[in-house]
């Protein structure tokens, strides 16, 4: 385009018109004119599209916030008055609408790539105390409903696992004569559908050797073995676990039986990783088993287990 207007002595000093070829938009006029539309699907067909590659709840949640909106936004006001909406009539926190601005800004860089959230700073996940894992463990080992579930949140508390490495666990991974688990993949939700799973590699991508105590051990030597490639941990049914469904039933309800303070699932990986460095080992140990970036594992997981003794002066 551009090589064809210098030809035609048409070009335009202000690239206004080359700027908005390549974000789609239809020109009309010189430099100075306003364009005339754009030339991008609905937002709601851009995200569909987003959902048939990799099915995302987040990008299912912001098609019905948009169709619920319904207006159009094809503009940058368009663009403004939504994500005003969402703040004043949804009443949507800022970690949420952050969430979603991070979304549209993907699909709409034009309209939304100027807008800006900011989100308070949270306190840092607070994870749980010893005597707190000792009476949740205690709690599910009893549980008539929920002791299916001991072991699999016994191996969280003492692996750091995430979560879905962990309800991918085979046992061919397992190595009892070493004590250890062999992690490079894990269960993650199956690409447009978030009920069906899909064996994946780690998040990073990269193989580790994570090392098990004996409460890990104890409690893998007394399950029924399975074949090389069975999941280790079920559901009732035989099924992989859904995290969905254990965090919203067993888990939230076990923490309120106990009069424990609600923290997410996830948080048995914060507490695994604040209570093995309170033990003596090092960030770059505990990021190793953990699969971490040490500054990742300091910026966001690394919680204070105790309290420290101030000198006194």
């Amino acid at each position: 385009m551009i090589y064809q207007d210098c030809l035609l002595n048409q070009f335009d000093t202000s690239l206004n018109k080359y700027n908005l070829w390549l974000q789609g938009i239809t020109y009309s006029g010189n430099g100075d004119s306003k364009p005339a539309e754009s030339n991008f699907p609905p937002l709601v067909s851009l995200l569909e599209e987003r959902l048939v590659e990799a099915y995302n709840n987040a990008d299912f949640a912001l098609i019905k916030l948009i169709k619920a909106y319904g207006k159009e936004i094809k503009t940058k006001v368009d663009a403004k008055a939504f994500m005003k909406w969402l703040s004043d009539t949804r009443e949507l926190k800022p970690s949420s609408r952050k969430r979603y601005l991070a979304i549209l800004q993907a699909v709409r860089r034009d309209i939304f790539g100027e807008l800006e959230i900011k989100v308070p700073q949270t306190p840092m996940a607070k994870p749980f105390t010893k005597a707190e894992v000792t009476r949740i463990l205690a709690y599910l080992q009893d549980s008539k409903h929920y002791s299916v579930y001991h072991d699999f949140i016994l191996l969280l508390f003492n692996t750091g696992l995430r979560t879905s490495e962990a309800i991918g666990l085979q046992w061919k991974n397992i190595d009892l004569t070493k004590k250890e688990l062999h992690i490079y993949e894990s269960l993650g939700r199956s690409k447009g559908s978030s009920n069906r799973r899909e064996r994946k590699t780690t998040k990073t991508g990269k193989y580790r050797v994570v090392p098990i105590n004996n409460n890990v051990y104890q409690m893998l030597i007394k399950r029924p073995k399975g074949g090389k490639d069975e999941l280790v941990f079920t559901s009732l049914k035989g099924l992989p676990i859904d995290d969905h469904t254990l965090s919203q039933r067993c888990w939230r309800n076990t923490l309120k039986a106990l009069n424990i303070e609600h923290r997410a699932l996830y948080t048995t990986r914060h507490t695994f990783v604040s209570h093995c460095v309170d033990s003596g080992l090092t960030v770059a140990e505990v990021a190793s088993i953990t699969g971490h970036n040490p500054k990742v594992l300091l910026d966001h997981y690394l919680g204070s287990v105790k309290k420290p003794h101030l000198p006194e002066l």
